[in-house]
């Protein structure tokens, strides 16, 4: 594959199933899909092209932005200052990022990224979810529930930057979908098909970090990973698909609405992503395992876990869980599909961690006993 599908106009829930979330293919949508967004509508403004009279543009409403969010605490990233495999962040409001995105003259190095811009004003209704990209399993179980310590989660989020901010080369969380609709700016995204992950690696396993500058001698066969670069332009969405590595460079003043979620079509691949977790987990503290019982063991490493990824195997089943209590609404590709993804994922777990059962009787749980039932007589 060397092109991205677009549609001017959304594809059906049934066309999109098939041909781009069961093959995990990209997807590029035209602006019809958030032409009656508020976002769309409120968050900018239309401004004249000094070289040219005859042609305009849409920049960042910098001042009716301020309105809203302008107090919010914000997590600025500093695209010129690397730290690991990301960019060193700053917490700051969000009246302090727009004065700094203001004053940028030519390259930009401050960049707004996944800010829980829903979190922060629930009671603005910037978008709404496109009916493709509904079955989401991620915010589905999120959204309106409190953590332990009384905080709240979800995957939506808000990117705002200006002319050369960029995210570095990744793969999605979990390796889940994403999708992100461009209110303003271009994005110029390189996408890489999974399956070439051993070409963005050195000798130490470090990744690539930034496509534009890569040292031949140390990743020398990452020229031959196949790609594809394409320029998402104002009100246009892309979607993402599981495993995908990208990167993301913003060309102008740039504004998106993002998501990552997962569903029955790729959670044997989120599973696969935290089964491999788990892996390192076990690697990390390999020295300890004889000093505690099997199942101590177990916990442990679960605990571990949960703090390394934010899940575990018990939040995974109940992310499941609440899933298939939702079984019947609309855009889903049917209860049994689902059941089936559900099973094998089930039989890997099982076969991942000899221990699990056991680990969930010493720990008095019936999560997988309560999905199993659910799977064998959907209820």
């Amino acid at each position: 594959m060397n092109c991205v599908q677009y549609y001017e106009q959304p594809p059906s829930y049934e066309k999109f199933l098939h041909h781009h979330l069961i093959p995990n293919l990209p997807a590029l949508i035209g602006p019809s899909l958030t032409a009656e967004w508020e976002a769309t509508k409120s968050w900018v403004t239309v401004e004249q092209d000094k070289s040219d009279s005859n042609r305009s543009r849409r920049i960042p409403n910098y001042e009716h932005l301020r309105t809203i969010y302008g107090s919010c605490k914000v997590q600025v990233a500093d695209c010129n200052d690397r730290y690991f495999t990301d960019q060193k962040r700053s917490e700051m409001t969000f009246d302090d990022f727009v004065d700094l995105w203001q004053k940028d003259t030519g390259k930009s190095r401050f960049y707004l990224k996944d800010w829980h811009f829903v979190q922060a004003r629930p009671e603005i209704k910037a978008y709404e979810v496109p009916k493709i990209f509904e079955d989401d399993w991620l915010n589905g179980y999120w959204v309106g529930r409190k953590m332990a310590d009384g905080s709240e989660d979800d995957y939506r989020f808000s990117y705002m930057g200006g002319d050369g901010t960029f995210t570095p080369f990744h793969a999605d969380v979990y390796r889940s979908y994403s999708w992100s609709s461009n209110i303003c700016g271009v994005k110029k995204w390189t996408l890489f098909r999974p399956g070439q992950e051993h070409l963005y690696k050195n000798k130490r396993g470090d990744l690539v970090y930034d496509i534009r500058n890569v040292d031949p001698l140390e990743f020398p066969d990452f020229e031959r990973a196949e790609r594809i670069v394409l320029y998402q332009k104002a009100g246009e969405t892309l979607f993402v698909p599981s495993g995908w590595f990208h990167q993301v460079e913003n060309l102008g003043p740039t504004i998106s609405i993002n998501h990552n979620w997962t569903n029955s079509t790729n959670v044997e691949k989120t599973f696969e992503s935290l089964a491999n977790d788990l892996v390192d987990v076990r690697h990390a503290i390999d020295n300890l395992e004889d000093e505690m019982s099997p199942l101590e063991f177990v916990e442990q490493c679960q605990d571990l876990l949960h703090v390394h990824s934010g899940w575990h195997w018990k939040l995974f089943i109940e992310i499941a869980q609440s899933a298939v209590d939702r079984a019947g609404e609309e855009s889903r590709p049917g209860r049994e599909f689902e059941y089936e993804c559900l099973r094998r994922v089930i039989k890997k777990m099982e076969d991942n961690e000899p221990l699990l059962i056991k680990y969930f009787e010493y720990k008095s749980l019936d999560c997988l006993d309560q999905l199993k039932h659910t799977i064998k007589y959907g209820l």
